[in-house]
């Protein structure tokens, strides 16, 4: 097997491949993100490609998530061609995108949705969902009644909104609080319920005072402080971003040969369906209708999780695939495992990520890289070496690895500790040498 050239960046990216550092950030914070990387990040990448010459015109960014890689890349007048398939997800990137917010006209809204939920009366709370709002026939709820009834009134009051990009605006400022007025939390790959949920008490004017102070003291503080900035904004990406699967879009959005660099960070190979983890909010607001739709939804993600069967027999030729793929198989064998489907997760990740660097290699001018940040995984006390696995599957499609830079070590899950203690991640850095041929 090749052994690719490892370097040590973890003191580099140790601090700045964490989005926690957004938190704080305008704009970048309006929405909890649960995984990616900071701004910082992007910038120093940014840096060194300026720093070795080149000329940045058009990146592309295949998992858009919350959309750090186009707002930073925007801001620093750069094209990004995006790509995201979850709807909540799609829309806060848009809003995040967004350059012509008036302050006087977000504060219309604003007064105007105030004004609009004081005059509703309370509402049934009929949904699809069974365990969304509290009923007499269950045991446990997302929301109380006091809760479900506040946030009605508040998306009502914003579907009112006659000018599009206030009405996306506050949907995710809405959005950003139903996680703390609920009675779960993010636990994980999975919604939870809060210890002791029954004994919390939120009232209507609680979920009112919050929203508000959301919108106050962030959306409107950032909107009014970077007004000139944005004014002065020369490359608007929000046109460049789709609510699309990026397997498949991406040839249809982005001409053959143009782009100069990509940015980006895949779903992990940790089973965690981020339909699942973001369920609250595409349920709450619309987002999903009903469970065909959700179904609908996990059936287009990147195949990282094991909420969907597949009925794909497909096998990559790559001989570091098959060979973890057999090491798998045998330490399976005769354990009673979680999920029968975790080894076809595995095969189909990676047979996943063939399309897409397969894509991404078409896109690419000659000269043209690529930032692949992913992560190691394990199962079955077995290490997979997506890092490794990813680079041999690039270097088939065509492009030249460069190195792989050591990020930092995450922890693995309690079920393997004991056998793999630590799960490097890291950034692939790929070039494209030469021209693509097709298959």
């Amino acid at each position: 097997m090749k052994k690719y050239n490892y370097t040590d960046y973890t003191e580099t990216y140790g601090r700045i491949m964490q989005l926690n550092k957004n938190k704080q950030e305008p704009i970048h914070r309006w929405y909890p993100f649960v995984e990616g990387y900071s701004k910082e990040f992007i910038q120093s990448i940014i840096n060194e490609n300026k720093n070795e010459g080149r000329t940045i015109k058009c990146c592309l960014e295949p998992f858009s998530g919350s959309g750090t890689t186009a707002l930073e890349l925007q801001s620093l007048g750069i094209k990004c061609y995006s790509f995201e398939v979850n709807p909540l997800m799609y829309l806060i990137g848009k809003v995040k995108l967004e350059t012509d917010y008036d302050y006087d006209r977000a504060q219309y809204w604003f007064n105007d949705i105030i004004t609009t939920r004081s005059q509703l009366n309370n509402s049934d709370l009929d949904s699809v969902f069974p365990t969304l709002y509290e009923s007499e026939n269950r045991k446990k709820w997302n929301y109380d009644k006091a809760v479900g009834q506040a946030v009605k009134k508040i998306d009502i009051a914003i579907q009112t909104i006659t000018e599009p990009i206030y009405k996306d605006l506050f949907t995710i400022a809405l959005a950003a609080i139903l996680l703390d007025v609920s009675n779960l939390y993010r636990n994980g790959k999975c919604l939870s319920y809060k210890k002791n949920w029954e004994a919390i008490e939120i009232s209507e004017a609680d979920v009112f005072s919050k929203f508000d102070e959301k919108v106050t003291k962030e959306l409107f503080a950032d909107i009014k402080n970077s007004a000139k900035v944005r004014s002065a904004v020369l490359q608007k990406n929000k046109a460049f971003l789709f609510n699309e699967d990026s397997r498949f879009a991406i040839n249809d959005k982005v001409k053959n040969e143009s782009v100069d660099l990509v940015i980006t960070s895949p779903p992990y190979l940790n089973s965690r369906d981020y339909t699942d983890t973001y369920m609250l909010e595409l349920k709450t607001l619309g987002f999903t209708k009903d469970n065909a739709q959700i179904q609908n939804l996990r059936e287009q993600t990147f195949r990282s999780h094991v909420q969907v069967h597949w009925d794909d027999e497909t096998m990559l030729e790559n001989a570091l695939l098959k060979k973890t793929l057999k090491a798998l198989n045998k330490a399976a064998d005769g354990l009673e495992v979680w999920n029968n489907s975790i080894i076809d997760m595995v095969r189909l990740y990676f047979v996943d990520m063939e399309k897409i660097f397969d894509e991404l290699y078409v896109k690419m001018k000659i000269g043209g890289k690529v930032y692949f940040n992913v992560s190691n995984s394990a199962y079955f006390n077995i290490e997979i070496k997506t890092l490794d696995i990813c680079a041999s599957i690039a270097e088939q499609v065509g492009f030249s690895v460069q190195e792989i830079r050591k990020a930092r070590y995450l922890k693995t899950s309690p079920q393997q500790k004991e056998h793999v203690k630590k799960l490097l991640e890291g950034v692939i850095v790929l070039e494209k040498k030469e021209k693509h041929e097709t298959k």
